[in-house]
């Protein structure tokens, strides 16, 4: 059996593969889109979590001869590889954060999860019957046990959540096909042929690279930047994002039972068996039936592509905040003070019926981190691959990669985005005098909330 797949060609599956895919609980990741709303700037990207999903299998097979594996742990790591997002919710990452606001620490812990994504999909995989009776019992221990978070790294553990795993492998290149960009690109034969096994101690090993590989691993490097920089940060984009967490925000605080019940976490199997009915569809559909409200506004301006604009950016450094206590102050700037600056950032932006409600204003601060996927939370930490030199000495990547050993190609960067409809202007000239304008009253605002 086998499925054709734009970016890896033929895929071979199973049988018990097969009867994963076709179950009602994998087949629902064919409604959740990989880079959520992306397709409304990059009309192509369409593509979701189900491909992908497949995609990581057949990498995840692909490598496991590198490292001798025998044929029961390969059967193990493709599933694993299968599974490994089984637990996405809708739009993906982006509104993962606002099922993180209902995710303790305590319920990570105990599910040795790293996020909320991840705590879903080990919560099913261990919990979703459909799934528990397709997988045997010993299977499915082995599986959460390449999934879960533990210090302990492993060949295993390292191919499917390592620095160089096979799920960026491939959202990378799938990311840079659906979304008609080349930035994505870069040499995947050699970066697999380039694997190797590192001893770290007498029981240990983990996932390096020859100092052949070293030029194909800077191109992920590279590809990713560059992806960060053109899709995943793209200015709309991240507009389009910062409006969808608002309108769902906005739909649980005006008790929308169907989004409440997607995303207000609850260790049961009834939230469980709810959690599994949303995708992208059924979400947008809930808010949309709602007969008002501010959560309705967003997704209907979303729906009809009526978005917001960027009325104000400014990067959180010294240059810009030369007093170190207004530095430190908008650092760690609370979401009460946010929701003050939105107010009387309001104030400045006229409608045709008076001013902008302040629920309408969006104060987004956020860091990003080059060259890698920062937002949503995937990073690549160069000094965690390790590079096995011909004289078998063992190298950290920045100490052997001329690039990646500077530091300032890494850096971390805090920016405040302040988003407004401002509609109300239809000359786009005006708009855009109208916004510079007011560049320096908002600045004020900004300084007098800090």
């Amino acid at each position: 059996m086998e499925i054709r797949d734009p970016i890896h060609g033929l895929i071979e599956y199973d049988e018990t593969e097969e009867k994963i895919i076709n179950s009602s609980i994998f087949q629902r990741l064919r409604n959740i889109r990989q880079l959520a709303l992306s397709n409304y700037v990059y009309p192509g990207a369409h593509h979701t979590r189900f491909e992908h999903s497949i995609g990581t299998m057949h990498l995840a097979g692909k490598i496991a001869p590198r490292f001798n594996l025998p044929d029961k742990k390969k059967k193990i790591l493709r599933l694993a590889g299968l599974l490994h997002d089984i637990g996405h919710g809708p739009f993906s990452h982006v509104s993962e954060q606002i099922l993180e606001k209902y995710v303790t620490e305590q319920e990570l812990t105990k599910h040795k999860a790293e996020n909320a994504h991840e705590l879903m999909s080990i919560c099913l995989i261990q919990k979703s019957k459909s799934l528990c009776d397709l997988l045997e019992r010993e299977d499915t221990q082995e599986i959460l046990n390449i999934i879960q978070k533990i210090e302990k790294r492993s060949i295993e553990k390292d191919i499917i959540s390592g620095p160089l795993d096979v799920d960026k492998l491939d959202y990378l290149l799938r990311d840079s096909y659906f979304a008609g960009v080349k930035y994505g690109i870069f040499d995947l034969d050699k970066v697999i042929e380039s694997l190797c096994e590192i001893k770290i101690s007498r029981e240990a090993s983990q996932v390096g690279i020859t100092e052949e590989g070293v030029y194909a691993i800077e191109q992920i490097l590279l590809a990713k930047y560059h992806m960060n920089i053109q899709v995943y940060q793209h200015r709309v984009r991240r507009i389009i994002d910062a409006m969808l967490i608002r309108g769902i925000e906005y739909a649980i605080e005006e008790n929308n039972k169907n989004v409440i019940n997607c995303y207000k976490f609850k260790d049961n199997e009834d939230f469980f068996d709810r959690y599994i009915q949303f995708d992208d569809t059924v979400i947008f559909d809930a808010i949309l039936r709602q007969p008002n409200g501010i959560a309705k506004q967003y997704f209907e301006r979303i729906k009809s592509r009526k978005l917001f604009k960027e009325v104000y950016c400014i990067e959180i450094n010294s240059f810009n905040f030369p007093d170190i206590v207004m530095l430190e102050n908008i650092k760690n700037i609370s979401e009460k003070k946010l929701k003050m600056i939105e107010k009387e950032v309001a104030r400045l932006f006229p409608t045709k019926n008076g001013g902008i409600i302040p629920e309408l204003i969006i104060a987004d601060k956020h860091t990003i981190s080059n060259p890698t996927f920062k937002y949503p939370q995937v990073k690549i930490n160069t000094d965690t691959i390790m590079v096995k030199k011909k004289e078998n000495l063992r190298n950290a990547f920045p100490e052997v990669s001329t690039i990646f050993s500077n530091p300032a190609v890494d850096p971390e960067k805090d920016i405040l985005h302040i988003y407004a409809p401002v509609d109300s202007i239809d000359d786009k000239e005006k708009r855009k005098k109208y916004i510079y304008e007011n560049k320096d009253n908002i600045k004020n605002i900004i300084m007098e909330v800090l």
